[in-house]
């Protein structure tokens, strides 16, 4: 009779209070090499508490060396292997490169982004000791902090593949989740010293809420984030399917809400891969229409965060474009006989759901002569404005690249698109200015000697003065190339045929 009433419990009792779950908690905050972080450790402790409220059998470690890391990752698989959800929830530094997302070690020593593979934890090995897991594999980035690794880096111009931020993964296994604080390249705040930092806090009031699917439950992290810290937008890439996860049975409610009850939720993204490569698209046409594509394509997923991020990015858009409209006063001088009333004229759009976007409406020759003029505003380029690509427009941009941190590139054939994408680039960076290259003096042409007369006997010239052999304060040879640009000991352009005074 006992065993028939236990057979009978366990019929009727929600399969979420059944499921094994596991986490691994880390907090990173000792750094060796950089300035400590404030609040990961208590995070760590916080977290770990929440998640053994509500049933999970928790493993907290705290600042990690990279070999720790590694030991540690290696044990929770066996506890992953056995369970039916497994979590990694992370806070530290993290950084992306070439692509790449890293988990940094409390010891990592980091000058150039080659030292990646060989300092740092790769965010697929995370992921690979969790995939024994039966039903969730779940990944919590708390680590989208202001990365003082990174800095350091460009400032040696050693780290021109790494990012601001973390990378989106574009693909997983099935049943994956990862959440990141922030969106792509973005960072957020660690938060005031003594408390948590802004997602922890909102992951924390989360878990606390009625138990619901863990795609609401971050849900709701994204708007109480987005409620604290005006502008934060955190990322959720999901491979999960049409059945509901909840990681949260033991809070506030003590059942599970049903689903006939709740609101109906949008359908679910049948390809997020696809999703994230329609929004890169967009995103490197930059246009208006490109982005209202994607957002009529996408229509169904309103809450999901590529959608937020492309509806910010196509009011960008449409203001960068009343931006580029001319002054009246130039529309008058270009147009005489154009009327002032005559309203403007919306062509409808007869693109598809995502259709390719549209050519730019300059030139490839315009657009080379409006990259020279953003240059030239901001010190870079040295030439005149003739709409060619050359030497000189080249060595523009590579400064441009030094002062900004960016990798940008361009060479005579390319092609209109992404001479586009790379003006809208320099255009937005409107504090960056180049080092100043100073020009070469022109050298005095010498008076021409009089011609000596017949009657006058020519004078032998002076022997030369010797220069000293050691000048301790003399200058380095000034030199310039035949066009003109000093370079030498002092910077500057190393392009031409040297001439040297």
């Amino acid at each position: 009779m006992r065993t028939l009433v236990f057979a009978f419990l366990l019929s009727v009792l929600p399969t979420v209070l059944l499921a094994e779950k596991v986490a691994l908690v880390i907090g990173n905050a000792a750094y060796e090499h950089v300035s400590p972080l404030a609040n990961p450790t208590r995070d760590a402790d916080a977290v770990s508490a929440a998640l053994a409220r509500q049933g999970f059998d928790v493993v907290i470690a705290t600042d990690l060396t990279r070999s720790a890391l590694y030991n540690t990752l290696r044990d929770f698989r066996d506890k992953a292997d056995r369970a039916d959800v497994a979590m990694v929830y992370y806070a530290g530094h993290g950084i992306e490169v070439g692509g790449q997302n890293y988990l940094i070690p409390v010891d990592a020593r980091l000058s150039d982004e080659r030292d990646a593979d060989i300092e740092m934890i790769k965010m697929d090995a995370v992921l690979n000791q969790l995939s024994g897991a039966k039903k969730l594999k779940m990944v919590v980035l708390d680590a989208c902090r202001d990365n003082p690794f990174v800095n350091k880096m460009k400032r040696e111009n050693r780290g021109r593949n790494v990012g601001r931020g973390l990378a989106l993964v574009s693909s997983a296994e099935a049943a994956t989740l990862i959440a990141y604080a922030a969106a792509a390249g973005e960072v957020t705040p660690d938060g005031p010293d003594g408390r948590n930092s802004p997602f922890t806090s909102a992951f924390l009031a989360a878990l606390d809420r009625p138990p619901s699917d863990v795609r609401i439950l971050l849900g709701a992290v994204r708007d109480e984030l987005s409620r604290t810290v005006p502008g934060a937008v955190p990322f959720v890439y999901s491979s999960l399917g049409a059945e509901q996860v909840i990681i949260n049975p033991n809070s506030a409610q003590s059942e599970p809400e049903r689903p006939q009850a709740a609101a109906a939720p949008a359908p679910a993204v049948q390809d997020e891969a696809q999703m994230l490569r329609d929004y890169a698209k967009a995103e490197f046409s930059g246009t208006v229409e490109a982005w209202e594509g994607f957002l009529e394509a996408y229509a169904g997923q309103s809450s999901h965060m590529l959608f937020i991020l492309a509806q910010r990015a196509r009011k960008q858009a449409e203001g960068a474009q009343i931006a580029a409209l001319p002054s009246p006063s130039q529309a008058v001088r270009q147009s005489p006989e154009t009327p002032a009333d005559v309203p403007a004229v919306t062509v409808p759009s007869t693109a598809g759901p995502l259709a390719d976007p549209a050519p730019p409406l300059l030139s490839r020759e315009e657009l080379k002569r409006d990259l020279q003029v953003a240059l030239k505003d901001r010190g870079c380029y040295l030439s005149s404005i003739d709409g060619i690509w050359g030497r000189g427009s080249a060595a523009a941009l590579s400064r441009f690249n030094r002062a900004a941190g960016t990798d940008l590139k361009l060479d005579t054939n390319s092609d209109p698109d992404l001479l586009a994408a790379v003006l809208e680039r320099i255009e937005r960076s409107d504090g960056v200015k180049c080092a100043a290259v100073r020009q070469a003096p022109k050298p005095a042409r010498a008076a021409a000697a009089p011609k000596p007369s017949s009657n006058t006997p020519t004078a032998k010239p002076a022997p030369a003065a010797q220069a000293p052999e050691h000048a301790a304060d003399s200058e380095p040879p000034k030199c310039r190339n035949k066009y003109g640009t000093l370079y030498g000991s002092d910077g500057g352009v190393n392009v031409g045929l040297p001439l040297c005074r």
